[in-house]
Parts: C-alpha cells; structure tokens; sequence
C-alpha cells in the first residue's frame, strides 16, 4: 500500500510541475495570476491539481462557445450631442470603447427608478410580473427555493398556465440547491428552463470544471418593456432574512430604449444554455416602440456586459477609464474591495492628484477570506489620503462607481478579481443627472457607516495583519 501511494505521490508532483509549464507558457494569464498557480501547483503536490482544474483553467475562446459569444465590431461611433448632452463630449472615448468591443450601443430614451431595499424592489417586480402580457425573461445566479423564491416560482408557474411564454436560466453554481422536483413542477407547467454550466455528476453540485465561471447576472425582463436588475438576487437573505440580518443593496428597474440591449444579452445566455445557434442576428429583435420624451427628461445609458468569453474586459476597463477620467471625486461601493494591480495604481493616482476617493464596504463579512482582503487592499490607499466606510446598518451588497456627478458604473459586478475577469456580468452605465441620485444615497449610506482613521488602521493586531497577507495571496480566485 505504501509502495501503491509513493507511486501516487509522485505522479501527482510531475502532473503538478506540468500543469506550472502550461500556466507559464500557453495561459497568458496577468502575471499575478500566473504566480498565484505556479505557487499552489509547486507546494501542494496532493490536491493543486484538482484545484486548478476547477479555478485555473481559461475559459477557451476557439471552443464552441465561441459561436454563441461572438459580438460584432463597429467602426464609429454616433450618439446625440444636445444643450443637455455637451458633458458626453468628455465620455465618447469610453462610449465608443464600449460599443467597438461588446456592442454597447448608448441609448437616450429611457427611465430609471432606483430602489435601495429588497423589499421595495421584489414588490414592484411582482406587481410587473403578475401583469405580463406576453413574456417574461429571468436570469439569475441565485434563485432560492426558499419563501421568496417559492413565490417568484409559483408566479411563473401561474404565468405560463396563462399562455405566457417563460424563460428562466440560473446558474449552476449559484442556484445549486435547486431540487430536480422544483425543476420537474416548472417544466411540467410550461417554464422553460436552462442551467448555466450545469452540474456532470447527480450527487455534487458543482461538478463541473467550468463552475469557477459563474452567470453572475441578475435580469428580470418583461414585454420588453421593462427590466429589472442590479445586485439583488432572489432569496430570503435579499429581504433581510439571512444570517447576515438587514441587507442594503442596489436595484434598478429600467423602461425604454435599453431593454432591448438587456435583451440582447439574455438571448446570448439563452442560445448557449440551450446550445443551439440564433437563427436571426441578435440585432435585429423587434423591439416596441417608445413614445419620444422630451429632451429634458432623456436618460442616456449603455448596458454593459463582461465575461471570460471577451477579448477585453469591459466592466473592469470602463470602470478604470471612470477613475482616470475623474477630476472631482470617485465613490465606490462595493462588498468586495479586491482591485487588481492596475485599478489600484489608478486609485493611488487619483488621490495622490487630489481627487476625493471614498470606498464603503460591509462592516460584517458574508466570507471571511473576502472580509480579511478587503482590509489588506483599501490599507494600500487609506495611509494615501482616501475615506474608508464601513457600513453600519446591515450587510452592504450594493454595487456601484460614481464619479464627478456625470457617470455611475451600477449593476451586478462587484469590485474584485472574479466579477473583473471569471464571471458573467452585466452593469449599466448611466450618464448625466441621474447620477447625482446614487451620490446622495452614498451620502446616505454614509450617515450609517463609520470612517476609518489612519492611526486606527495602522494600530490594528498583528493576529490580524497574517490574516490579511494569507488572503491577500488567494485574491486572484476570491
């Protein structure tokens, strides 16, 4: 037996050491990264491997997947320049970079109510969703079979008994404790569903390789008239419910021109879960017509969306275009404060150039390792000059970048390595005076918070400094 496992051991330690030669040489992985495997692989000869198959491979971009990920490139540019719009003038680099690479076409004609609680958010989506009159598209990362979930699933249920065409994906990671009986009653009522990456094995959840890559995206759309996303997924804790208590988060409810976009996105989710091509281009979904505002009350947006499947990372570079273009202030909110190199020099950049730079993160953490990094990163800027919040009154799950009163990156990305370069995520950019409204929540959100001063930061325990500079380490995979 002995013999049988020596044997093992050193079969693991040259699958180890070849694993490291295909990180170096064909991942081209940030440098970071790259060290981050090369260390687990060389030093944990027993399990780095099966480690870097569920966290390390790519997400190949010459597979099949290809085919339902690919986006057009554009060669210009063109949006409406009015009295109202001249501030755009200064975003039409950002603008255009996001059009020429994810097809992020701006739109004008649009509404947006911004809600600040679980409760008010799910309560307007139902309301919405018992009055479909045609169909109704949800994808979600978790979508809990608890006493929220149960009642988003019986108004489905009751929906397609009505004729309504429905279509649901969750991800496979995130909604694992879905039951196949849960699956069966939707199916048997005419909810038509599909798993994002899936589990291969019945009895372990996230049996697949590609888990690491999750469908991070919360949508509801209905009629195409009306969509509903940012950072709420569905499930008890969303409401206050959870271990975690009262939860502060982020909603949107967007009517006009962009839900077409958002449902550009949720077709591409859609073809690949059911694995079948599109028929028609993406881009030429009927869409109903919305009746012209006047120029006064025209909300320009562009709906973004990132994942391992681009050539470029679109969220994470329009969110360091936001902090390299900003002259007054950047706020950030975020649960998880886990920048990459790059993001973070800008960070640094930023204050050390005068501008005002505020992060406000959870004061109790959903995961520790996550809650130990947050600590490490904002210690890199907070001995530079910028305001560290801690937020008070509940978990803090809101997501969002503002920046001088003219543009607001909000949505389902959260501020770290994972929603920046392995999940599915989708963020709206909005442009122009609905922006002042998310600012003035942070101010309100700050009321509820405590500041962090330099000297209590400096003096923290040295129990606590190993903890940062353990997580610290695995950042690349939190």
């Amino acid at each position: 037996m002995e013999i049988i496992i020596g044997i093992l051991r050193d079969y693991l330690i040259v699958i180890n050491i070849f694993l490291a030669a295909i990180v170096i040489f064909f991942e081209r992985k940030r440098p970071v990264y790259t060290l981050f495997w090369i260390t687990i692989l060389l030093l944990t000869s027993y399990f780095g491997f099966i480690m870097y198959l569920f966290f390390g491979m790519s997400f190949k971009k010459k597979n099949k997947l290809k085919r339902f990920y690919s986006r057009k490139f554009l060669k210009h540019t063109k949006f409406l320049i009015t009295s109202n719009y001249i501030h755009l003038l200064r975003w039409k680099e950002l603008i255009h970079y996001l059009e020429v690479v994810s097809n992020s076409k701006i739109t004008f004609n649009n509404e947006i109510k911004i809600f600040n609680t679980g409760e008010d958010f799910f309560k307007d989506m139902t309301t919405n969703l018992l009055a479909a009159e045609n169909e109704i598209k949800m994808e979600y990362f978790i979508f809990n079979d608890d006493e929220l979930g149960s009642h988003f699933y019986n108004i489905l249920t009751r929906k397609a008994a009505e004729g309504i065409k429905i279509s649901l994906i969750v991800d496979g990671a995130g909604t694992r404790d879905l039951s196949k009986r849960r699956i069966k009653d939707l199916k048997t009522a005419g909810v038509d569903i599909g798993i994002f990456f899936p589990s291969y094995f019945p009895f372990l959840k996230i049996g697949n390789l590609r888990a690491n890559y999750r469908d991070h995206r919360k949508l509801c759309i209905i009629d195409q008239k009306i969509c509903y996303t940012g950072g709420l997924n569905i499930g008890d804790e969303y409401v206050g419910k959870g271990k975690l208590g009262s939860w502060r988060d982020t909603g949107l409810k967007v009517e006009g021109e962009c839900v077409l976009e958002f449902e550009k996105e949720f077709m591409v989710s859609w073809n690949f879960v059911k694995n079948k091509l599109p028929t028609n281009r993406i881009d030429d979904l009927d869409a109903p017509k919305f009746p012209i505002k006047h120029e006064d009350s025209l909300v320009p947006i562009q709906v973004v969306s990132s994942g391992p499947n681009y050539e470029f990372r679109t969220i994470r570079d329009s969110i360091l275009k936001m902090i390299i273009e900003a002259k007054k202030y950047i706020y950030i909110q975020t649960p998880y404060f886990i920048p990459d190199d790059t993001i973070l020099d800008a960070l640094k950049i930023a204050i050390l150039s005068g501008v005002d730079v505020r992060v406000m993160i959870p004061s109790i953490p959903d995961h520790l390792f996550v809650y130990w990094a947050n600590q490490s990163f904002y210690g890199e800027i907070i001995n530079l000059g910028a305001k560290i919040y801690k937020y008070q009154d509940g978990f803090l799950h809101s997501k969002g970048v503002i920046v001088d009163d003219e543009i607001a990156a909000v949505g389902t990305a959260n501020f770290d390595y994972r929603s920046f370069y392995q999940n599915f995520e989708i963020n709206i950019m909005i442009y122009g005076i609905e922006v002042k409204k998310f600012k003035d929540r942070f101010y309100r959100d700050s009321n509820c918070s405590i500041l962090i001063s330099k000297d209590e930061y400096k003096n923290r325990g040295n129990v606590q400094k190993i903890k940062e500079s353990i997580c610290r380490l695995v950042a690349p995979i939190l």
